[in-house]
């Protein structure tokens, strides 16, 4: 049985696969890792402060009943505050950056679309990020045999966001363990 191929339609050679706009989709997502990574060991030090500042209470809590005012839980909630605003702060660059790549998807979708290419991977699949810079490198890749750069920047993003992402947990894991260990050897 003989199989016949189809070819999809292709871009004259020559025609640029890349754009600037392209480059920004996949470089949105570097920055998100960078983010991720800043906002994480940001919160390291709220945390570990809070969790010092919890088995301060609870220990006074368990070794001298009736002596803890309710001033160290205001302090504990107030040395909070930082943290909550360093929250809303990377949240809404969060969303600053998913705008930008929402934004330079849609650019990119129309400047393909300018320089010859028939068929162009859609620009609302960039509300899910990594996918518009990975499924454009492969709409791309087909009509011009070339273009997988941008799907590489984002895979590697990606990547880099889910290690840091998994490094912190195990952390801060870690760090609560040690935080419960030290609470029940004060409590004895």
């Amino acid at each position: 049985m003989t199989q016949v191929t189809i070819p999809g339609p292709t871009v004259p050679p020559g025609t640029p696969v890349h754009t600037r706009w392209g480059w920004v989709t996949a470089y949105v997502l570097v920055a998100a890792a960078v983010l991720t990574a800043a906002q994480l060991w940001a919160m390291s030090g709220f945390m570990q402060a809070y969790l010092r500042q919890l088995t301060f209470l609870l220990t006074t809590m368990r070794t001298r009943p009736g002596t803890a005012a309710p001033s160290p839980m205001i302090e504990m909630y107030s040395s909070m505050m930082p943290m909550t605003i360093a929250f809303t702060l990377i949240g809404l660059l969060n969303w600053g950056l998913l705008a930008l790549g929402v934004v330079a998807a849609y650019r990119d979708h129309e400047e393909l679309g300018r320089l010859g290419y028939p068929k162009r991977f859609h620009w609302a699949w960039s509300f899910l990020n990594p996918v518009y810079p990975i499924g454009r490198a492969v709409v791309v890749h087909r009509q011009a045999g070339a273009g997988w750069a941008t799907l590489w920047v984002a895979i590697a993003a990606t990547a880099a966001t889910f290690l840091i992402s998994i490094g912190w947990s195990m952390w801060l894991l870690i760090t609560m363990f040690d935080a419960i260990a030290s609470m029940s050897r004060m409590a004895i």
